[in-house]
C-alpha cells in the first residue's frame, strides 16, 4: 500500500455551483450539487486507489451528506455527517498528503459564494492576524500534523492564496466568478480531464518528495471570529477562555493550531445557535 490520501470535498468551489438552491438537502436544485460532487470525487479517488493508495474522503459542506457514498470505489472510507469535531479535516491525521476539492475564497473576497466556515455567521476570520480562508486554516492544521496539501481545486479567486502559502501544491481552477451568485466553468468533460491530470501530478510530486507541510512555527495561535452580528458574538463569548474585544469580534488564545481550530468551531456553533434563534423570532 502506497499510504493514505485524505480528500476534503467542499461545494462552493465546484463547477456550476452558484445558488443557495443547490447547497442544502431539500432545496430544489440540491441534486445538481450531489451529482457534481459525487462525479468529481469518484474520479479523483479512483485514480488514487489505482495507484495503491487508501483514501479517506471527508464530505465537508453544510450537513456533510452531499456525496453519494455508494458511488465510491473499493478502498475508500467516507466521513459523513455534521456537526463533527474538526469538521472539514476529520479523518486526515496520518495521511501522506491531502486533496482539497471544491474549495472557495474566504469571506470578503469578490468570488462566487465566498465565505469562511459559515456564510450566515462569520464576517471575517483571522489566525494570528492573517485573514484565513477555510483552505488556509485547514492547511495550517494539517501542517501541524505533518500532512502536506498536494492538490487544491476550486474557485479561481482562491489561487493567489494557494500559491502564497502552499506553492508546492497543484492548483486547479474549476470556476471563474462572474458575480457572487454566478460563475463560468468549462464542460464537465474538460473539467474531468483537467482534474485527472492534476491528481496524477499530485501523486508525482508526493512520490518525488516535493510536497511540504505548511508549518507556521508559532508559539501561540490566536483565532479571532468577527461575527455578522454583536448578538452572535455575545453568545460565542460565553465560551471559557474567549475575549470579546469589540462589538462583533471574539478571540481565543491557543497553544496549537488544533486548539485554535476547535475553539473557532465552538465559537461559530454558539454564534450559529443565536442566528437560528433570532431567525425564529422574526
Amino acid at each position: 500500500m502506497a499510504g493514505m490520501v485524505f480528500v476534503s470535498v467542499d461545494a462552493e468551489g465546484l463547477p456550476y455551483i452558484v445558488s443557495p438552491l443547490q447547497l442544502m438537502p431539500g432545496r430544489s436544485l440540491f441534486g445538481e450539487l450531489r451529482s457534481v460532487a459525487t462525479r468529481l470525487t469518484r474520479l479523483a479517488v479512483s485514480l488514487l486507489v489505482e495507484q495503491g493508495y487508501s483514501v479517506v474522503v471527508a464530505d465537508s459542506h453544510g450537513f456533510m451528506v452531499n456525496i453519494d457514498p455508494l458511488e465510491m470505489p473499493y478502498g475508500v472510507e467516507v466521513v459523513r455527517g455534521f456537526p463533527r469535531s474538526l469538521s472539514m479535516v476529520a479523518g486526515a491525521r496520518g495521511s501522506s498528503y491531502a486533496v482539497f476539492l471544491g474549495y472557495h475564497a474566504r469571506a470578503g473576497v469578490g468570488s462566487v459564494l465566498a465565505h469562511s466556515f459559515s456564510s450566515r455567521v462569520v464576517y471575517r476570520l483571522t489566525v494570528n492576524g492573517l485573514e484565513a480562508s477555510e483552505y488556509l486554516f485547514n492547511a495550517m492544521l494539517l501542517g501541524e500534523w505533518s500532512t502536506p496539501v498536494g492538490l487544491v481545486a476550486g474557485s479561481s479567486e482562491l489561487g493567489k492564496e494557494v500559491e502564497q502559502y502552499t506553492p508546492w501544491a497543484v492548483w486547479l481552477p474549476l470556476s471563474r466568478s462572474t458575480g457572487y451568485l454566478s460563475s463560468m466553468s468549462p464542460s464537465i468533460k474538460e473539467v474531468e480531464e483537467d482534474l485527472r491530470e492534476a491528481v496524477k501530478e499530485s501523486i508525482r510530486r508526493s512520490r518525488a518528495g516535493e510536497l511540504k507541510p505548511l508549518v507556521m512555527g508559532w508559539e501561540t495561535v490566536e483565532a479571532c471570529v468577527e461575527f455578522m452580528s454583536p448578538a452572535y458574538a455575545e453568545t460565542a463569548a460565553l465560551m471559557p477562555g474567549t475575549v470579546w474585544d469589540t462589538g462583533r469580534r471574539v478571540c481565543y488564545q491557543a497553544s496549537s493550531v488544533e486548539e485554535a481550530y476547535r475553539a473557532m468551531e465552538a465559537m461559530v456553533y454558539l454564534g450559529g445557535f443565536t442566528a437560528l434563534l433570532t431567525q425564529q423570532m422574526r
